[in-house]
């Protein structure tokens, strides 16, 4: 301790409080310094939270309630329990039909009956049910437009689909388009030979009466197309490996011994006759000369004409055309079918001839001759 306190400090020892009192401020304020202080009481400060660490069932692992903490699939199983819970409540409000919903019903009210009904009740029930009749019976009668349009185009023997379905056989039957165009064929209601099938523009056909006899007559007019004459057949090189295969088995048959050689045709020998006799017979006389150049003349015309023709699939389309006439039981008959190559158009088309009844020369409206 500094020696200058040690004085004030003395001075103020044994003596009563009284008395330090009576000493100057200095001093009292050295000797209160000195003294040690008297113990405070003490001041305990508790703060209370929310916590569960006094309740005697409180686990350190468990939840905010004091529920014992749940594992992950626990949790899962109660929300699948809770959502079918409340699947069951939300079906229990609606109707079914079978396995499928009906959606929430509409009103919970109870059904009177017609005589406790008043006047505007009644009124008002008729009317709804006189629109559910409406709707049914206008649905039914559509339903029934359209069944009897469909099978009226279908199977009716009259109608242009049907007649053009027989056009289209009777030329696949017929060999008059292969001095004209090269298959394989194909039909269309367009000259466009990429024209779809499906979606395309019906028959083109067109209903008649006869100036003359005034019989019905229905036209209908359609295109075929075929291949050009430098285009690749398809599937051609399955026709050629057909083709080598037969002459490759028909070498090793004749090699084998097992087909025979091809018959010869057998030529009738006719005995030799006087040349001068021939000759003196055959001598024709003017007349006969010149009756016989006229129709060398005419024969080598025919043949020219034949030979300047174009070789087949020079084109590739032609236009058909078939003329139907009605006959007393209310049918179509066909009259003519004829194809012209390119078209009817064309300076100087080609005409195929796929049929021609007797009765088309004086019925018919199509001409035989281009």
């Amino acid at each position: 301790m500094p020696p200058r306190l040690v004085l004030p400090i003395a001075a103020c020892v044994g003596r009563s409080p009284r008395q330090v009192a009576l000493l100057p401020l200095s001093v009292r304020a050295l000797h209160s310094l000195s003294r040690p202080a008297a113990a405070a009481p003490a001041l305990r400060l508790t703060r209370h939270l929310a916590s569960h660490t006094d309740d005697p069932k409180y686990q350190p692992g468990a939840g905010s309630r004091g529920r014992p903490a749940e594992s992950t699939s626990e949790l899962l199983e109660r929300l699948e329990a809770e959502a079918r819970r409340r699947a069951a409540a939300a079906d229990a409000t609606r109707d079914h039909a079978g396995p499928f919903p009906l959606g929430p019903r509409g009103s919970s009210a109870p059904w009177k009956a017609w005589s406790e009904l008043g006047v505007r009740g009644k009124i008002g029930r008729a009317f709804r049910q006189s629109g559910n009749l409406a709707i049914i019976l206008l649905g039914g009668g559509l339903f029934v437009v359209l069944t009897l349009a469909l099978t009226t185009e279908l199977f009716a023997k009259n109608s242009p689909s049907v007649l053009y379905s027989q056009c289209i056989d009777m030329i696949r039957d017929s060999d008059a388009l292969n001095g004209y165009l090269l298959p394989p064929l194909s039909y269309t209601h367009s000259p466009h030979s990429s024209a779809p099938t499906r979606g395309s523009a019906p028959v083109v056909h067109t209903a008649v009466r006869h100036p003359i006899s005034g019989r019905d007559h229905l036209l209908i007019t359609f295109w075929v197309h075929g291949r050009g004459l430098n285009e690749p057949e398809r599937l051609s090189w399955a026709k050629e490996w057909w083709a080598k295969f037969q002459h490759w088995a028909q070498q090793g048959g004749h090699l084998l011994g097992i087909a025979s050689e091809p018959v010869e045709p057998a030529t009738d020998i006719v005995a030799p006759v006087d040349t001068a006799e021939g000759k003196k017979d055959s001598s024709p006389g003017l007349l006969g000369r010149f009756a016989s150049s006229l129709s060398l003349r005419g024969v080598a015309s025919a043949v020219s004409s034949v030979t300047k023709s174009e070789p087949p699939g020079t084109y590739k389309i032609g236009e058909v055309r078939a003329d139907y006439v009605k006959n007393a039981a209310g049918h179509f008959t066909l009259l003519a079918l004829v194809v012209d190559v390119p078209s009817r158009q064309a300076p100087h088309p080609g005409r195929a001839t796929v049929y021609w009844s007797p009765e088309a020369d004086r019925e018919g409206l199509i001409s035989r001759h281009r």
